[in-house]
C-alpha cells in the first residue's frame, strides 16, 4: 500500500527529529558591576521570564565585589560582556584595552553626596574644611565636579577611602560620603538616621553627573559577525527584561530575592523603586540602551579637563561606543536615521556657518518680499508683511504642519528672523529715500539678488529637509518639507498680491528644493553605515548646498524651463 509506505516514513521522520539532541543555546556570561541585588532586576527578569533562552541565549551571571574590576577582567577575556562606567571604561581604553559600549542602561547617574547635618553641613559650603570618603582613588571626580560649580576649593575638602554600604558614615567616622542613592542611602535610612537629619546632593539631577551602568564588549570581539548576533539578541532580550522589571516590581524583587535569597526585602525593594527611575522608559524619545551622544560627548569633555590623563582619555573616546547593535536589535530607535546620523546633523545646523547660511536666505526673500511692496506703493505695514511671509512664511507652514517639536514654530523660538525683516524694511525705505526708487534696478543689484536667493534656497533646502529627518518622517515628506520652506513662504506672497506663483510657470525652484532634499536623504542614508564619521555628515550637508546652487545658477544663467501642460499653441 502506497499509502502506507508515505505514513510510515513521515512517522519515522518525526520521530528522528524528536529523539535528536536539542541544539545549545549560545552561551554569554555578563560580569556584574557588584553583587547580586536590585540594582540588575532587568537582567534577572529577562532570565526568569526566559526571554534570554527565547533568543537562544544562556546567559551566565558573574558577581563582582570589593576590589574587583569588571571592566579590566573583560579586557583579559575572563567574561563575554561587562557592566561598567564610562570614566573607568575610558580609563581603561587608555591603558591599552579595547572596551566598546554597546549599550548605556543607566541614562541618569545614581551616585550623590550625602552628609550628617550634626556635623554642621546643611549646605554647600559648609562642606569646606570636611573629609568625604570616597570607595577608589578616581571616585571623586563626581565630587570635583560638584565642587567646581559650587565653587568649592578642593584643597579644602579631603577625601578619604570608605568601607562599603555607608558603614563608615552611619558609625559617625566621617562626616561626608559618596554614596550610590539606590543603595547605600537605603542603609543609612534604615540604620535609623532619619531623612531630615541628611544634607543630600544628588548628582543625577545636575550637571555633575557621569554615565553609569552601560554595556559593555571586547572591540576585537565585536568584529566577529556571530557575537555581533549574540549581543544584538541579548540587547532585544535585556530591554524586554526592563520593561517587564517596570510592569510588575513586585514580581521583579521576587526573582531578585531568588537569584540572592539572603537580601533584605524592603532594602530590595526601595533599590528597585531608585533603579527603575534611572532606567529611560521605553518610548521614541528614550529608547532602551541608547548611549546619547551628547551625554557621551559632555561626559568627555569633563573628563579631559579633570584628570591628569585627560589628552589621552579624549583619544580614547574615539570609536569607544557602537549604536549598530542596538539598532539591530530592535531596542533602539527604528527611524530613517541613526541616533548617531542624528547627532552629527543637528550638530551642522547649529553650527554658525549654517546659522548664517540661514540668515542670508532670510535676508534674500525678505528684500524680495520688500520690493515688491515698493512697486505696489504699500505702506509700511504692507511692506513688512510682503517682506515677511516670502523670509519665514515657508519655514512657520512647515513647522505648523509638522508639529511635535516643532511646536511652536521656529520664528517664535529664535526673535533673530523677525529682527531681519524689520531692518530690511527699515534700511529698504531708507535707501528708496536716499536713492530713489528705482534704486534696486541696476545690473549689479539684480546679480547680487540672484546669488542671494540661491544660498537662501540652498540653505532653506538643507533646513527643511533637516526637519523632516529629524522629525522621523517617512521619506517622501523630506523634499516636500524642503521645498515648502523654499517656496512656501513666495507663494503666499503671490496669493496675498493676487499674482499667479511664478514656480507654476515653468521656472524650475521647488523642482531643485526636491532635488536637493532627496539628495540629502539618499546620502545621510548611506552615512548612517559610518556611525563614528562625522564629516560624512558635514559633506552631504556641503554637497546638497553646492548641488542646489549650482543647478539653481544654470537655472537662471541659460534660461531653462521645466515641463509645461498643455500645447504651445494654448501656452501662448
Amino acid at each position: 500500500m502506497p499509502y502506507c509506505r508515505v505514513v510510515l516514513a513521515l512517522v519515522t521522520v518525526a520521530a528522528m527529529l524528536a529523539s535528536a539532541p536539542a541544539r545549545a543555546n549560545d552561551a554569554l556570561r555578563l560580569h556584574l558591576y557588584w553583587k547580586h541585588q536590585a540594582q540588575f532586576a532587568g537582567y534577572y527578569m529577562a532570565q526568569s521570564r526566559g526571554y534570554y533562552a527565547q533568543a537562544g541565549l544562556d546567559v551566565t551571571f558573574v558577581e563582582s565585589g570589593p576590589g574587583i574590576q569588571p571592566l579590566l577582567r573583560l579586557a583579559k577575556g575572563d567574561v563575554d560582556l561587562s557592566i561598567g562606567w564610562l570614566p573607568q571604561a575610558l580609563e581603561a581604553r587608555a591603558g591599552g584595552a579595547d572596551l566598546v559600549n554597546v549599550a548605556q542602561v543607566f541614562t541618569k547617574s545614581g551616585m550623590g553626596l550625602v552628609c550628617r547635618r550634626s556635623a554642621g553641613i546643611d549646605n554647600a559650603q559648609f562642606v569646606t574644611g570636611k573629609s568625604i570618603g570616597v570607595w577608589d582613588p578616581g571616585d571623586e571626580i563626581y565630587l570635583r565636579l560638584w565642587m567646581q560649580r559650587e565653587r568649592i576649593a578642593p584643597a579644602s575638602v579631603k577625601f578619604a577611602l570608605q568601607a562599603a554600604n555607608g558603614n563608615d558614615l552611619i558609625e559617625g567616622k566621617i562626616p561626608c560620603a559618596a554614596m550610590m542613592m539606590y543603595a547605600d542611602y537605603w542603609n543609612l535610612i534604615e540604620a535609623g538616621i532619619k531623612p531630615q537629619d541628611l544634607f543630600v546632593v544628588r548628582f543625577g539631577e545636575g550637571q555633575s553627573a557621569l554615565l553609569e551602568d552601560g554595556i559593555y564588549a571586547r572591540g576585537d570581539h565585536l568584529r566577529d559577525t556571530a557575537f555581533r548576533d549574540r549581543v544584538a539578541r541579548f540587547l532585544r532580550a535585556t530591554a524586554q527584561g526592563w520593561e517587564a522589571a517596570r510592569e510588575n516590581e513586585a514580581e521583579a524583587l521576587s526573582v531578585v530575592l531568588e537569584q540572592a535569597p539572603g537580601l533584605e526585602p524592603e532594602h530590595q525593594r526601595r533599590m528597585l523603586d531608585t533603579v527603575l527611575s534611572l532606567v529611560p522608559a521605553p518610548g521614541k524619545n528614550a529608547p532602551f540602551g541608547l548611549l546619547r551622544l551628547e551625554d557621551f560627548e559632555r561626559n568627555v569633555q569633563v573628563l579631559r579637563a579633570n584628570l591628569p590623563n585627560g589628552e589621552a582619555i579624549q583619544a580614547a573616546a574615539s570609536g569607544a561606543w557602537t549604536h549598530t547593535l542596538l539598532r539591530q536589535s530592535g531596542a533602539g530607535d527604528d527611524g530613517p536615521l541613526t541616533d548617531a546620523t542624528d547627532h552629527y546633523l543637528i550638530k551642522a545646523s547649529a553650527s554658525t556657518w549654517f546659522y548664517a547660511l540661514d540668515l542670508i536666505g532670510t535676508v534674500a526673500f525678505a528684500l524680495a518680499g520688500f520690493m515688491r511692496a515698493q512697486q505696489r506703493r504699500y505702506d509700511l505695514w504692507g511692506a513688512f508683511i510682503l517682506s515677511f511671509l516670502p523670509a519665514v512664511g515657508g519655514g512657520t507652514l512647515r513647522d505648523l504642519l509638522v508639529g511635535g517639536d516643532r511646536s511652536p514654530p521656529f520664528i517664535f523660538k529664535d526673535p533673530t528672523y523677525l529682527y531681519l525683516v524689520f531692518v530690511v524694511v527699515i534700511a529698504g525705505t531708507l535707501a528708496a529715500r536716499r536713492f530713489g526708487d528705482d534704486w534696486h534696478h541696476s545690473k549689479r543689484f539684480e546679480r547680487a539678488m540672484e546669488i542671494l536667493d540661491t544660498v537662501g534656497l540652498a540653505a532653506f533646502t538643507v533646513v527643511g529637509a533637516k526637519v523632516a529627518l529629524l522629525a522621523d518622517l517617512r521619506w517622501y515628506w523630506v523634499p516636500i518639507c524642503a521645498a515648502l520652506t523654499c517656496a512656501g513662504g513666495g507663494m503666499l506672497l503671490d496669493v496675498v498680491t493676487g499674482r499667479e506663483p511664478r514656480t507654476f510657470q515653468g521656472e524650475p525652484y521647488e523642482e531643485i528644493a526636491v532635488g536637493g532634499g532627496l539628495l540629502m536623504y539618499i546620502g545621510l542614508v548611506l552615512a548612517n553605515a559610518f556611525e563614528h564619521s562625522e564629516w560624512l555628515v558635514d559633506l552631504v550637508i556641503g554637497l546638497t548646498l553646492v548641488g542646489v546652487f549650482t543647478l539653481r545658477m544654470l537655472v537662471i544663467r541659460r534660461g531653462w524651463r521645466s515641463f509645461r501642460l498643455g500645447s504651445r499653441a494654448g501656452a501662448a
